[in-house]
């Protein structure tokens, strides 16, 4: 086998399915919940986008998530979160708390969903959620998209961008959540309602979407920079 023939192996289902054999994947195999949210980028509220987060935790206090646009085994890589207990977000200082969001208004409103299999009915997932959303509830999200497949779907052009959450009724597309909700079989007010069940009353720590009181938040602009060498 000539190498133009060995190139044009890679990429193919046999070289896949043997890759898969040989290697290991340990980080991604640790990933144990899917959530989906809908995203802002920090300085546009207009701009929204649906995510999905594929989640690993760390420690009780510690996750982190690889985020893609959905579900299907083409999904795009759109960015990651990490995401803090209020024990740890407690800690971070002033000038770090403006990249980080909350999550209290996303799990209240039933905007953030745990995404199950299809055939998993509201019996399994119910109980499955409260846990979940009870911890969620109380934790803070940093943001960083690297591909703005909203204007660039082909290809993950120009610089990262910080994303928040909503804090509020009327902020979040209603397209959107009407779309993922179709194509789910999902309801978000049932899913608010139920949460109103055994969701307790929670005030946010201070520092957390400072957008939303200031009006302003943070965008990566690239700067060109002498490099460093020896």
């Amino acid at each position: 086998m000539n190498s133009q023939t060995k190139q044009a192996l890679y990429g193919s289902l046999p070289y896949n399915v043997a890759g898969s054999a040989i290697m290991d994947f340990k980080p991604v195999n640790a990933v144990h919940q899917h959530l989906c949210a809908f995203h802002s980028y920090a300085v546009d509220q207009t701009r929204q986008v649906e995510a999905h987060h594929f989640c690993t935790h760390l420690t009780p206090d510690f996750h982190q998530c690889i985020i893609y646009d959905s579900d299907a085994p083409d999904a795009k890589l759109l960015g990651i979160e990490y995401i803090v207990s209020e024990k740890v977000f407690s800690t971070l200082p002033e000038n770090e708390r403006v990249y980080w969001h909350s999550h209290k208004y996303e799990v209240e409103s039933g905007l953030l969903q745990l995404h199950v299999k299809s055939m998993v009915s509201g019996l399994v997932t119910d109980p499955a959620e409260k846990p979940a959303m009870l911890e969620l509830q109380r934790t803070y999200g940093k943001t960083i998209h690297t591909w703005q497949i909203d204007t660039s779907p082909d290809l993950p052009l120009g610089p990262p961008s910080l994303m928040m959450s909503f804090t509020a009724d009327g902020q979040v597309r209603q397209d959107l959540v009407h779309a993922r909700d179709t194509r789910t079989g999902q309801d978000t007010l049932e899913r608010r309602l139920l949460r109103q069940q055994y969701l307790h009353d929670y005030e946010k720590a201070g520092g957390s979407d400072q957008w939303v009181e200031t009006g302003q938040s943070i965008s990566f602009e690239p700067v060109i920079r002498p490099v460093k060498s020896d």
